[in-house]
C-alpha cells in the first residue's frame, strides 16, 4: 500500500501543471534573489579593497618620510610623525570581513557598515556605525534568497496541500478509500511526506543552481543552511497536515492557511518588534546629541581645569622636561576623557534598552517560524544584529586602545620614530565570540514539525463522521 501511494503522489506530482509552473517560477526568483545578493556582497567586497588601499597608501607615505629621517635625512612633512597627526591624519582602520552565505542572507548588512575609520579625534559617544541608504529602499527590505525561503515557499507548501484530503472528500473517493481496511491519518501522513520529500529535492536543486552561479562553495555553514530550510519546510508541511486531519472544506483550508500563514510571517514578528520598542523605548538620539554638545563646550571654556584634573588622575603623564608641543592635544585628551565619563550613564541607557529589545525579540521570535528561520540564517551568514553589535564593540575597544596608545607620546612631547611605527595596535575581528550555529533553530523547527504532527495523528474526530459531512 506505502508503494502504491508513492508512485501515485508521483504521478499526480508529475502531471499536476501548477506544481511545475511555480517550480520554475521559485528556481527563476531564486537565481534573481541570488543575483541580488551577489551584487551587494561584491559592492561590499569593492568598498573594503578601496578602503584598505586607501590605509595602505597613508601608512606608506608615513614610512617614507620615518625611513628618511631614520638615515639621517631631511623631510619636508617631517609633521606627519607627530603622535597627533598620525592618530588622526593617518589612523587605522577596522573592518568587518564578508562571509560568503552573505551573498545568499544580506541580513543587517544593509543597515550597518563593514569599516569604521580609527581616529583620535572620535570618541565612543559620536562614532557611527549606520549606512547611508535609500529609506524606501530599507523600507521594502532586499529581495534575496532569505526572503524567497522565509516567505514564498510556504505559500508554494500550502498551494499543494491544502487539499489534500478534502479534495478526496468533495469528489467522493474518500468514502471508497474508508471502505479499505486502511488508516486514513497514515494514508495522508504518507503523502504529506511523498510531497515533502519531492519539494526538498526540488528546494536543493534550485539552491545548488543559485549557490553555483553566484560561487558559494561548500562548507559546514552551508549544510547547516541547507537543513535550517529542510526543517522550516517540515514545519510548514506538518501545519497543513494538522488543518487537513480537521476535515474542513478545501475553501475553508485555504483560507485557514493563509490566515496561519499572515500571523506567523507578518504580525507576529511586526508585534515583537512593535511590543519591544514599547515595553523598552529607546532614549532620544537627539537628546543624547545635545548633551554631547553642551558637554564638550562646556568643558572646552574649562580646558585647563580639566587638564589639571585628568593629570591629578594620571600622575604618570605628568612631565616637566623642555617646551609643551602638545599643550592643547594634551587638554584635548583630557577633556574627551571626561567627556565619555559625563555621557557615560546615556550611553549605557541607549546600550541597555538596545539589549533589552534584542534579547525581547530573540525570545518572543521563538513564537514565530519565520523569525526563527531568519535568526539561523542571518547568523550562518554572519550579517546577524549579534554580529554588528559585536564588530561595534571591539570597535570601540579598539579606538581606545589606540588613543591610548599615544597618549604617552603627547605627554612627554615625543615625536614617533621608524621603530614606532612597527609596534603600532591592530585591528581584527573576532567573530568567534558570537553565535554562529543554526543548531537552536534546526531542534526547535523539528519539535513544532513533531508536536503539530502528533496533533493531528491523536486527533479524536470520526473519520466516518468526516466522510458524511
Amino acid at each position: 500500500m506505502l508503494t502504491q501511494n508513492i508512485l501515485h503522489e508521483i504521478k499526480l506530482l508529475s502531471r499536476n501543471y501548477w506544481f511545475v509552473s511555480l517550480t520554475v517560477v521559485i528556481t527563476g526568483l531564486s537565481i534573481y534573489a541570488g543575483h541580488n545578493g551577489l551584487k551587494q556582497f561584491e559592492k561590499r567586497q569593492a568598498n573594503l579593497t578601496e578602503a584598505i588601499q586607501n590605509q595602505l597608501e597613508k601608512v606608506e607615505r608615513v614610512d617614507v618620510i620615518a625611513t628618511a629621517l631614520a638615515n639621517g635625512e631631511e623631510h619636508p612633512r617631517a609633521f606627519r610623525l607627530s603622535p597627533m597627526n598620525y592618530s588622526i591624519a593617518t589612523g587605522s582602520l577596522t573592518i568587518m570581513p564578508a562571509e560568503p552565505l552573505s551573498k545568499l542572507v544580506i541580513g543587517q548588512s544593509d543597515l550597518y557598515t563593514h569599516q569604521v575609520n580609527i581616529s583620535s579625534r572620535e570618541d565612543l559617544a559620536t562614532m557611527s556605525f549606520n549606512e547611508l541608504n535609500n529609506p524606501v529602499q530599507l523600507l521594502f527590505g532586499n529581495f534575496d534568497l532569505n526572503f524567497v525561503l522565509s516567505y514564498l515557499i510556504p505559500l508554494l507548501i500550502i498551494a499543494f496541500t491544502y487539499n489534500l484530503k478534502s479534495q478526496e472528500l468533495e469528489t467522493g473517493r474518500f468514502r471508497l478509500l474508508a471502505s479499505n481496511p486502511i488508516n486514513i491519518k497514515l494514508w495522508l501522513l504518507q503523502r504529506f511526506i511523498v510531497r515533502f520529500l519531492a519539494l526538498v529535492v526540488v528546494i536543493t536543486v534550485v539552491l545548488l543552481v543559485t549557490m553555483l552561479s553566484i560561487g558559494v562553495k561548500p562548507d559546514l555553514n552551508l549544510l547547516q543552511f541547507f537543513g535550517l530550510t529542510y526543517a522550516y519546510m517540515a514545519f510548514w508541511f506538518a501545519l497543513t497536515f494538522l488543518v487537513n486531519v480537521f476535515g474542513f472544506s478545501s475553501a475553508k483550508n485555504a483560507v485557514s492557511l493563509l490566515s496561519l500563514w499572515i500571523l506567523l510571517v507578518l504580525i507576529v514578528p511586526t508585534v515583537i518588534n512593535q511590543m519591544a520598542n514599547t515595553i523598552y523605548p529607546m532614549p532620544s538620539r537627539v537628546a543624547l546629541l545635545n548633551e554631547i554638545r553642551s558637554t564638550k563646550k562646556q568643558l572646552g571654556k574649562e580646558q585647563d581645569k580639566v587638564l589639571d584634573e585628568y593629570l591629578r588622575n594620571h600622575p604618570e603623564l605628568i612631565r616637566n622636561e623642555g617646551e609643551n608641543a602638545y599643550g592643547y592635544w594634551q587638554g584635548f585628551y583630557a577633556s574627551q576623557e571626561i567627556t565619555e565619563k559625563t555621557l557615560n550613564p546615556l550611553i549605557s541607557a541607549f546600550d541597555k534598552q538596545l539589549n533589552q529589545q534584542q534579547n525581547w525579540v530573540n525570545t518572543w521570535g521563538l513564537l514565530s517560524p519565520a523569525v526563527i528561520f531568519q535568526n539561523g540564517t542571518t547568523r550562518l551568514a554572519g550579517t546577524s544584529a549579534a554580529h554588528y553589535k559585536e564588530f561595534q564593540n571591539q570597535t570601540k575597544t579598539f579606538n581606545i586602545e589606540w588613543r591610548d596608545h599615544f597618549l604617552p607620546f603627547v605627554f612627554k612631547n615625543k615625536m614617533l620614530v621608524k621603530s614606532d611605527l612597527e609596534v603600532l595596535p591592530d585591528f581584527e575581528f573576532d567573530k568567534g565570540v558570537v553565535e554562529s550555529s543554526a543548531a537552536s533553530g534546526v531542534i526547535i523547527l523539528f519539535l513544532f514539525t513533531l508536536i503539530l504532527s502528533m496533533i493531528g495523528l491523536l486527533y479524536k474526530k470520526s473519520e466516518q463522521s468526516v466522510s458524511i459531512n
